[in-house]
């Protein structure tokens, strides 16, 4: 096959020889029929349908006429010696249609490799299959027409796989290779920036060559163009990204001069934020060959949800697709399935429908049945939903059709609090099974070698991750735990947490007499408490805070005056 047309870039159309032939002078719109006819290789386009595209409203008065004309004039500039017999352009049924079988194009090439990668088990194979597509796809097709509407989905396409492609070998080049990886990373923010993924692998790929300030700078630029382009922050796993970098760096210091002779320094034990503990029995029950179709996944902020759905991915290699349903609004409403499908190699084609979708319209059967040969697998494949509670009903609906349709999927929902979501949509999923996420026990701390984490951090892993760092950046995340757990509650928690964080353990009626509020307010506002694990229990019926973090970070909120009041006041009641 001689001819070789080329759509991704600038067109271009060279012979059996490599001589590049005059497409570029063709009239502009023959270059569009040219287009729309690559953009839908091997398919039949009707006249009026190829009409639609290239005109749009302004059809001509006798648009078949018009098509015929510039399809000739195609024929005769790319092809002179040609004949029906090896036209590229092949009219059929009344209409026309590029045939693949007749000229080479670049498209179509790619998308055989997609359909490739699709083939292929998860593993290094499939790099040689990526490094391929991003040879394809570094440049988007039909630029010539940025704002036609035929040509939207087809660069949206090649956008994907170009940015999926970059990433995967970002992560494969990360361990030996680092500057590669930041730069096929900062290559795929610029083809899409509003990308989290790629901003995580900068990000990552900086650190990993020590140069914090430059994965700080990508976070602040990932921040400016979500607010002043989609109106959202970051998501939380890209902030905490952040704040380990802030935290690391507070700690670098230049080494002292080593004198003649030195103690050894006594050992003190850095908890790895980036290490996962504990919950052994959870990850087991989701990995059961006969796991619910629902799993909800809960536990207030800090607990860790968000890693747990991390580490299910990990112990289920290619299985497991997150989201976060947290900024799913407007025009981002299944921004969250986009990136579970993402995390799932889905077709190009799924993801495509996705993103075809409006955002006042629920998805429609086409694309749910397109969507759901994701999940056609022989083993369990998990569709994960962080911050779950904030899923509208059309959502919701076709999570629902998917579970119904989809024997092999199971949808695992996270969120805070099981009555978050009494009266919301997500309810109408069921509640076939509640993981709760309890604070992390001695025992499965203890690989950490630190025995005092325990009662510093009451187990609450957000707190184990930066329990050894920098006093502020403990003390920061401390307050914000304690803020967020108690935002729900009556103010009268924050009061009985401030009095509790100055005096240590106190019995109901002593925090009564201390706020001046009834026994049974007191007794409802420390059960929310101990339920958020942000108090514990004594033998005698006292409760105190469970982690010396969140009592001294609140504690420092209270003035040295209350404190003496306070202490005034409990020594007059008793």
């Amino acid at each position: 096959m001689g001819l070789r047309v080329s759509v991704l870039g600038q067109l271009t159309v060279t012979d059996g020889a490599g001589a590049v032939l005059p497409a570029g002078e063709l009239p502009r719109r023959a270059r569009q029929v040219l287009a729309v006819l690559a953009a839908r290789h091997d398919r039949i386009q009707s006249k009026d349908a190829l009409a639609d595209a290239v005109w749009g409203e302004d059809l001509p008065g006798n648009h078949a006429g018009a098509l015929e004309h510039y399809v000739s004039v195609i024929r005769r500039r790319l092809q002179p010696q040609g004949s029906p017999a090896n036209w590229f352009i092949v009219t059929r049924s009344g209409g026309y249609l590029f045939d693949t079988g007749r000229a080479c194009l670049d498209l179509a090439d790619l998308r055989q490799l997609l359909r490739k990668l699709d083939s292929l088990p998860p593993g290094e194979q499939r790099l040689p299959v990526h490094e391929q597509i991003l040879e394809l796809a570094r440049e988007l097709p039909f630029p010539e027409d940025p704002y036609a509407d035929w040509a939207d989905p087809v660069r949206a396409e090649v956008s994907v796989a170009a940015v999926n492609a970059l990433l995967k070998l970002a992560d494969a080049a990360l361990a030996q290779d680092a500057p590669r990886s930041l730069r096929l990373a900062q290559e795929a923010i610029e083809l899409n920036p509003f990308l989290e993924s790629s901003y995580q692998a900068a990000m990552t790929a900086a650190v990993a060559m020590g140069r914090p300030d430059d994965a700080l700078r990508i976070f602040e630029r990932c921040r400016q163009v979500l607010d002043s382009e989609l109106g959202v922050a970051p998501s939380a796993e890209l902030a905490q990204i952040k704040r380990e970098v802030l935290a690391s760096r507070s700690t670098e210091a230049p080494p002292p001069a080593p004198p003649p002779v030195a103690a050894p320094a006594p050992h003190v034990p850095v908890v790895p934020s980036e290490r996962f503990l504990g919950r052994v029995a959870e990850i087991r029950l989701m990995l059961e060959p006969e796991t619910p179709p629902v799993v909800h996944i809960v536990g207030p902020s800090g607990t860790g949800k968000s890693a747990f759905l991390t580490e299910l991915g990990r112990h289920a290699p290619g299985r497991v697709g997150i989201g976060d349903a947290g900024p799913a609004v407007g025009v981002l409403r299944l921004a969250w399935l986009r990136s579970a499908l993402t995390d799932l190699d889905a077709k190009p084609e799924a993801i495509e429908a996705v993103e075809r979708a409006q955002p006042d319209q629920p998805l429609d059967q086409a694309a749910l049945e397109l969507i759901a040969t994701t999940f056609d697998r022989a083993e369990q494949v998990y569709l994960a939903v962080d911050d779950a509670r904030d899923l509208d009903a059309a959502s919701v609906a076709e999570l629902a059709w998917l579970s119904r349709h989809c024997p092999a999927l199971r949808l695992v929902l996270a969120y805070e609090y099981p009555s978050q979501i009494a009266g919301r949509p997500v309810a109408g999923l069921g509640t076939p099974v509640v993981l709760r996420l309890s604070p992390l026990t001695a025992e499965e701390l203890a690989p950490l070698g630190d025995p005092g984490l325990r009662e510093l951090t009451g187990g609450i892993p957000a707190l184990v991750a930066v329990a050894r760092r920098s006093h502020e950046v403990a003390s920061a995340v401390a307050m914000q735990i304690a803020r967020r757990r108690t935002e729900w509650m009556p103010s009268l928690a924050w009061e009985v947490l401030r009095v509790t964080a100055v005096l240590g353990d106190l019995g109901a009626a002593e925090l009564a007499t201390l706020t001046g509020q009834p026994v049974t307010d007191v007794l409802a506002a420390v059960d929310a408490l101990v339920h958020a694990c942000l108090l514990s229990e004594g033998p005698n019926g006292q409760v105190g805070h469970a982690s010396t973090l969140v009592r001294e970070a609140v504690a420092a909120q209270v003035s040295a005056a209350t404190g003496i009041y306070l202490r005034k006041q409990l020594a007059a009641a008793s």
